[in-house]
């Protein structure tokens, strides 16, 4: 996410290129400023004490075994025993890691207010800039980074500690903390040898969950990476263990680990694609030959058969055998009432969270995946043809239009997914691609519609209220955003963004061109489909006659500094509006 909006900021910073002449920018933003998540939301000290009772801690347990379990299954009942009260400590690390995690979900979610007996002073004098849990989360911080526990003699409940709390971490938004942690914590699991595909000593029973628990690190890894930019910490050609495996084929058995399995799975779907494509970002300092860019698509096009075999095997099984994850060329009107999926919604709440994770994990790896094609122009008057890029890019977009219209139609039918950090980080990532594309193509029939569906995102981030600031920043960004958008459409003269596109009288005939061509440019109008990894590539255009890259020279130059400024003020901190 923060590698796609610096590529936006490297765009603007070239405005020397595209204007008669050289413009200073105003703002630069931080990296800091590039996110909704806050960065030091852990440096508050403010609250310090540990003081659930013990009957407390078994009714937050309690909400961990039947709500969080099913998507973390790397824990028995025995591991959270409560300690014997005599003993040297009288508490476990990794209870205090559970407690915490299910803490944050019991107060994002609103279980302390619509559930009875969960009225607590530790969920009502939480203010916004505070984390709830904070202090068992840093409890068994400290636990687990001294000498002994963590380096001398680590041990399989030190990486199941930091598997809770790095999940702390990235419901709370703090990515770069989580990262740092799950980096440290898969070079632990290196030195136990739990990588390997066999453990001498270990029972059947033990190097499932041994296997489990790798992949849980490296699935948290790839989370971590995708949004901040950074490398992945472990490739898979080097892993020799392998993927986890469920008995259950029910998602609501006891114990089952069937939703977890397939998350992990689809995770390693899409790291086996990154790794054989390389296109795990397209560098921002400096600009990729259409060519080259073209290369990739296609190389990115052969490699979706890894997507096309989890699907397959997911629809084997039973509860997912009813996932839509096709999505249409043309995504339904944002202000069109879907039909309300009567005999999803009497499903069992569990069974709607855990299908409805899955498939926006699906869409998100889809806009990981083809969000890195979208240019930036750079040269105007001199369109570029990439038809396989351009196809990519209109992939990512339908994917993150249908990420945005499953959540909030999944919201305005039950309240099952309320306050779920992923959910809410899910559709940042969502709008984040929106924004881009929009930036890059304004003038691409898609916009209006796009624009339109950062409307249904505003309501899914207003509807987490006040609880995360995260969620507050998000809808405060989003709102800015829109407007810079909106500010953009003026200048380039496009009339209205809710209406079919309009354009000054040479945008017209260069619209018209595109239009009679459209027999033989099936660009924009036909995504890679998923379940056909080497579509036929149409005829290559003429480069005049381009869709994508033809607004660079319908631009006025000298609106071009203004632009530049309204898309570099676009992710300032919203506290400096």
């Amino acid at each position: 996410m923060l590698g796609f909006i610096a590529r936006i900021n490297k765009f603007c910073s070239g405005v020397s290129q595209l204007a008669c002449s050289s413009t200073t920018l105003g703002h630069s933003p931080a990296p800091d400023d590039w996110s909704p998540f806050p960065p030091n939301a852990l440096q508050d000290t403010t609250s310090t004490e540990c003081n659930l009772t013990p009957s407390q801690i078994n009714r937050v347990l309690v909400i961990f075994w039947t709500r969080l379990q099913p998507l973390v299954p790397i824990v028995s009942r025995e591991d959270l025993r409560v300690p014997d009260s005599s003993s040297p400590e009288p508490f476990s690390p990794l209870r205090d890691a559970v407690t915490a995690y299910s803490m944050q979900y019991i107060y994002y979610t609103g279980l302390h207010t619509r559930l009875l007996g969960l009225h607590w002073d530790q969920s009502q004098s939480v203010k916004q800039s505070s984390m709830v849990g904070l202090p068992y989360f840093q409890r068994c911080l400290q636990a687990t980074t001294q000498y002994s526990m963590t380096f001398s003699e680590p041990s399989m409940a030190t990486l199941q500690c930091y598997c809770f709390m790095a999940l702390y971490l990235l419901d709370a938004g703090q990515h770069a903390p989580a990262y740092n942690m799950i980096g440290l914590a898969l070079r632990i699991a290196q030195s136990l040898n739990i990588d390997l595909e066999t453990r001498p000593g270990a029972t059947v029973q033990g190097c499932e969950l041994f296997h489990r628990i790798w992949w849980t690190l490296n699935h948290l890894d790839f989370r971590c990476s995708r949004h901040l930019g950074k490398p992945i910490s472990v490739r898979l050609q080097d892993c020799m263990c392998p993927l986890p495996t469920s008995e259950s084929h029910s998602l609501l058995d006891p114990g089952s680990t069937l939703y977890h399995t397939q998350s992990i799975r689809l995770t390693a779907a899409a790291l086996t694609i990154i790794e054989s494509t390389g296109c795990i970002s397209i560098p921002a300092q400096r600009q990729k030959e259409p060519t080259e860019i073209e290369n990739r698509a296609r190389i990115l096009s052969d490699e979706l058969h890894h997507l096309h075999q989890w699907r397959t095997d997911l629809q084997s099984h039973e509860p997912f055998g009813n996932l839509k994850l096709d999505v249409a060329d043309t995504p339904a009107d944002p202000d069109e009432e879907p039909e309300v999926e009567l005999t999803y919604i009497m499903r069992q709440p569990m069974e709607i969270l855990l299908t409805t994770l899955l498939e926006l994990q699906y869409h998100n790896v889809i806009i990981t995946l083809h969000r890195v094609f979208i240019q930036f122009p750079s040269h105007p008057l001199i369109p570029k043809s990439s038809p396989r890029a351009d196809a990519h890019n209109a992939t990512a977009l339908n994917h993150a239009l249908a990420m945005i219209r499953l959540t909030h139609h999944r919201m305005a039918t039950c309240d099952v997914l309320h306050g779920v950090p992923e959910v809410y980080q899910y559709q940042w990532n969502a709008v984040l691609t929106l924004v881009g594309f929009m930036l890059a193509y304004p003038y691409c029939h898609r916009c209006p519609r796009a624009r339109r569906y950062i409307r249904l995102a505003l309501e899914i981030f207003d509807s987490a209220g006040s609880k995360s600031a995260a969620m507050v920043r998000a809808a405060a960004l989003t709102r800015h955003l829109s407007s810079k958008v909106d500010t953009l459409l003026r200048i380039l003269n496009i009339d209205d963004p809710l209406a079919p596109v309009q354009t000054s009288e040479v945008g017209r005939q260069r619209l018209q061109q595109d239009q009679a061509t459209s027999d033989i440019t099936p660009v924009i109008n036909a995504p890679v489909p998923m379940d056909d990894p080497q579509p036929p590539l149409p005829c290559l255009p003429e480069p005049s006659l381009d869709s994508l890259w033809s607004w660079a020279d319908l631009m006025n130059l000298e609106a071009w500094p203004n632009y530049c400024d309204e898309v570099s003020e676009a992710f300032m901190d919203p506290t400096k509006f």
